[in-house]
């Protein structure tokens, strides 16, 4: 059993964004001036893992509890039921177009190249969580209760699929909160996944690497156990990558599931892909809210991890450098002035009052990160709809330039929420190194004469492109509602994943490509997940 070191808490502050108005148009930058850099911030204990052990398994063994469970939110819960049900009070109106210089025009979206379905609900486990990446010939996807599942790229045929708790080879408790991410500079697969606590004292956190390019080889398993204190709860774990570090970063509640203080580490991929045992600096970021790690696409030094609180008119940025190392240091950076902003209402869908979980504003996925800028995706409310908008920082100067932030929506009526996005360097210049975008949303419509229940879309720009993405691909849409309970809002994926293809594919080059997925509907009472490709090619 490990003995937990105390660490100081730090008491949540009052969001002042509960006064701001909803639904206010998404502009460029506010007028507040933002703080000054920071210092290093604590890293209060080393954490040593010891040498993790080899496995290839197979199986679909199943823990002994089951439990459900969304994220906790980083305000308190009444807090966060007031936002809602100040969001969802105004009737939806369609969407105010953008004046000046960022009008929306309706894109052609990259083609729909296709698609495979991906895993679908085990007995009794909802929603997926899913997430998923895409390497030179495989995709690998990871959901909630079913596990990790190898596709081929090429025809979407399933070549492996195993459970969590037959992987990590533990079932003392339900392994929760997946991910994944591909090394392309190493050939690598990252897994990452938590298990709920086994008592007040243990909590499992595993991650998994592959020893190889191929996902249905052999892995290292480590594990380790939270240094929290006790009773302390490691939730909302997000998985990114640097030249030479897997980022982790992860929000920790008390017992009383408070929210006292958001984690981040990084782990040498000298150690961790060598199967050596590593120690790293656990650092502490306060209490900014959920903060997303980024997938470092060049060989900058220093990694950027940025945070959204449910509602706000700021981005908290930080600067890690040297994660993996035992002198890495993360610094907080200027805030990022944004337009206020707040938590969107949950999605409609025609035929029923219920309602799908449109999750609150947070950050859910990695970011991309190349040069100085860093690009990321979360849902608002504008209009009274669930809105993804999409911010492109510029990390010199903490600020979203004009042009650098938009909306994805199929139309300027839908309620569009579960959003994600990866950037590409193809077509980018020295001042915007960002050249092509890819999405991936969940839309529903109850708008007579284009009223339809849940899709999975995809779409993507140019940077030289309107900033605001409307249409796009359907990838799947379902028959009928989603109603698997009594629930008045049903919960729905709190993540999903876009990935660039790193490799040419005839006569689309490399980084033209990507691969999403995200959660579908089977039936009223099922889910399934959606692998769908388009490209600029």
């Amino acid at each position: 059993m490990t003995t937990r070191r105390r660490v100081r808490r730090v008491v949540p502050a009052l969001l002042a964004a509960l006064a701001l108005s909803l639904g206010m148009a998404q502009a460029t930058g506010a007028s507040a001036h933002p703080q000054a850099e920071g210092k290093p911030l604590p890293a209060p204990r080393m954490v040593h893992v010891s040498k993790p052990r080899v496995v290839n398994p197979s199986g679909h063994a199943q823990p002994k509890v089951r439990r459900e469970q969304g994220p906790l939110p980083t305000v308190s819960r009444k807090k966060l039921a007031a936002l809602k049900a100040a969001a969802a009070k105004h009737r939806a109106k369609q969407r105010p177009g953008q004046t000046g210089g960022n009008k929306a025009g309706k894109l052609a979206p990259p083609p729909n190249q296709g698609g495979f379905e991906g895993l679908s609900q085990p007995c009794c486990v909802r929603p997926p969580d899913t997430t998923g990446a895409v390497g030179k010939t495989q995709f690998v996807q990871t959901v909630d209760g079913a596990g990790f599942g190898v596709f081929r790229n090429s025809d979407g045929a399933l070549l492996k699929s195993v459970s969590f708790a037959s992987f990590f080879r533990y079932t003392a408790q339900t392994i929760f909160d997946p991910r994944v991410v591909y090394d392309k500079k190493w050939n690598r697969w990252v897994i990452s996944a938590a298990a709920f606590p086994e008592n007040s004292t243990v909590q499992r956190v595993f991650w998994a690497v592959s020893t190889g390019s191929d996902a249905t080889g052999s892995f290292y398993v480590y594990t380790f156990d939270p240094p929290e204190n006790s009773g302390d709860l490691y939730d909302f774990p997000q998985l990114g990558l640097d030249q030479d570090a897997v980022i982790v970063t992860a929000n920790i509640f008390d017992s009383s599931d408070h929210y006292v203080r958001t984690r981040a580490y990084g782990m040498a991929k000298a150690d961790v892909y060598n199967g050596l045992g590593p120690r790293f600096p656990y650092f502490s970021l306060g209490t900014p809210g959920s903060v997303a790690p980024p997938v470092v696409e060049d060989n900058n030094a220093s990694a950027f991890l940025v945070g959204a609180a449910p509602a706000d008119s700021k981005l908290t940025l930080f600067k890690a450098t040297g994660l993996g190392r035992s002198n890495a240091t993360i610094v907080q950076q200027p805030n990022v002035p944004v337009t206020a902003y707040t938590v969107p209402p949950d999605a409609r869908q025609p035929g029923t009052t219920d309602r799908l979980d449109s999750s609150d504003s947070r950050f859910s996925q990695n970011s991309t990160q190349i040069g100085n800028q860093l690009l990321n995706i979360h849902t608002v409310n504008i209009g009274g709809r669930p809105t993804p908008v999409w911010v492109q920082i510029n990390t010199a100067n903490s600020t979203v330039p004009a042009g650098q932030t938009g909306r994805v929506t199929e139309s300027s009526n839908s309620d569009d929420f579960n959003a994600s996005v990866a950037g590409s360097a193809v077509g980018g210049t020295s001042a915007n190194p960002i050249g092509r975008m890819f999405f991936t949303w969940s839309s529903t419509n109850v708008t007579a004469g284009v009223t339809h229940q849940v899709r999975v879309m995809s779409g993507g720009r140019l940077a030289t492109d309107p900033v605001n993405v409307v249409g796009g691909n359907n990838h799947s849409q379902a028959s009928t509602f989603y109603n698997p309970s009594t629930d008045p809002v049903e919960r729905w994926g709190d993540y999903s994943a876009v990935t660039v293809y790193p490799s040419a594919a005839g006569a689309c080059a490399a980084g033209n490509r990507a691969y999403v997925v995200n959660e579908r509907q089977n039936s009223t009472t099922a889910w399934g997940s959606r692998i769908g490709k388009l490209g600029f090619c």
